[in-house]
């Protein structure tokens, strides 16, 4: 007998292959699934194996045995054409008539059994092959909750619902909807620190004079208290020679704020009632190393007070403006606000108060509606000491959120 294995990538592949090599009387023996060898074989569809398998000498017994019915046929017929045949040779002819009827009838019940064992397999096949995809679409809706989790954070805190969309289909786009937790959440780590970008604090002139920094913002959004922050940190860690000017004298006791401030550490302070006064009072710190200036809060609203503001400014001839936002403003205001200020040739961001809110999501949609690069942040009233330079890290992480 002899013993053949085929490989093919469904059953009846593998089975056209055996009729191909043996025939059709060759026997299914065996049929399963098998992987190739290799490091990458996990990642491909099993094949199909099939063992089969046909006596060597059944072609030649078939063909004596045909021979034989033949050479028996022709001496019936010459029997029957002969007057004198004998009742014991025509039961003999008879039987060997059934015995034929039988064996032709057993070899069709045969290949009947057969070919319903191979639509049985290549049903079985078909239904593996439909427990596959099943399988497969599974693991996709699974990725695709996990983004779908991610997404609904950046949502949670607070960015907005175009920059959020943005960020998601840039993930979907390189890693596909079967990307799994960590490589999605590192992703979206860079996407959000590389939105962020590096901050950038006040940059000091190296030509002799002053730095000029400016400050301007809302009401209550706490420029003052930031103003002596920065002041102090200067004044104290870094040794230089700083003045401060206040053309905040529209609140009541911000004056008497800033002096508090400066006395405690040991600065001069000037008020400047008007654009030619801050001038002077540039002037006369020609010998500091940076001069600060604390603005009025001024309403976005209120067109001729913006106006006031703008002389302020252009008289300044600042080097550099910083705008103060509260990291509390909802992000409705907060886009009024950037517009009306627009009239800034350039500024950096400040955000105050994040102690008082959970989300920092005003930061990015505020940087990339701007922009404009993100400075200092402040997370209380202590002065010095609450406020630092923006860490990416830590606001990225927050607006990342957590999976649980």
């Amino acid at each position: 007998m002899k013993i053949r294995r085929y490989l093919g990538s469904n059953t009846q592949e593998a089975i056209l292959k055996v009729k191909m090599d043996l025939g059709n009387d060759a026997i299914i023996l065996n049929t399963r699934k098998v992987r190739k060898k290799g490091l990458f074989s996990f990642f491909t569809k099993p094949m199909v194996e099939v063992l089969a398998a046909i006596d060597e000498d059944y072609g030649s017994k078939k063909e004596k045995n045909t021979s034989s019915r033949d050479e028996k046929k022709e001496v019936m017929k010459e029997e029957k054409s002969t007057p004198k045949v004998s009742e014991k040779d025509e039961k003999i002819s008879e039987l060997e008539s059934k015995v034929i009827n039988m064996e032709s009838m057993l070899q069709k019940i045969y290949e009947q059994f057969q070919g319903n064992g191979n639509k049985q397999q290549a049903a079985a096949s078909q239904q593996q092959d439909v427990q596959t995809v099943l399988k497969q679409d599974e693991n996709k809706k699974e990725s695709s909750k996990v983004l779908q989790l991610f997404h609904n954070n950046l949502v949670k805190s607070e960015i907005e619902a175009d920059i959020a969309k943005k960020i998601m289909d840039v993930v979907r786009e390189k890693l596909g909807e079967n990307a799994s937790m960590n490589e999605a959440a590192s992703l979206i780590y860079k996407l959000i620190s590389g939105m962020l970008g590096k901050p950038e604090t006040i940059n000091m002139r190296n030509d002799g004079k002053p730095t000029v920094v400016i400050f301007v913002g809302p009401t209550g959004v706490g420029k003052t208290t930031t103003l002596a922050k920065i002041a102090a940190n200067y004044a104290l860690n870094y040794k230089k020679k700083v003045g401060l000017i206040t053309a905040d004298t529209y609140r009541i006791a911000a004056v008497e704020q800033l002096k508090t401030y400066a006395e405690i550490l040991g600065l001069p302070i000037t008020v400047a009632y008007s654009a030619i006064e801050i001038k002077d009072a540039i002037h006369h710190y020609s010998d500091k190393e940076l001069i600060l200036i604390d603005t009025a809060g001024r309403s976005y609203r209120n067109k001729s007070q913006f106006e006031e503001l703008k002389s302020l400014v252009l008289a300044s001839e600042a080097d550099e403006v910083y705008l103060v936002l509260s990291s509390t403003t909802s992000m409705r205001n907060c886009k009024e606000i950037v517009s009306n200020y627009s009239f800034l040739k350039d500024y950096k961001l400040i955000f105050t108060k994040l102690d008082e809110t959970l989300t920092n999501g005003i930061i990015l949609n505020t940087r990339h509606i701007t922009g404009k690069k993100v400075s200092y942040i402040t997370t209380g009233q202590c002065v010095p000491d609450d406020i630092e330079i923006a860490n990416i890290d830590k606001i990225t992480k927050n607006l990342l959120g957590s999976i649980t």
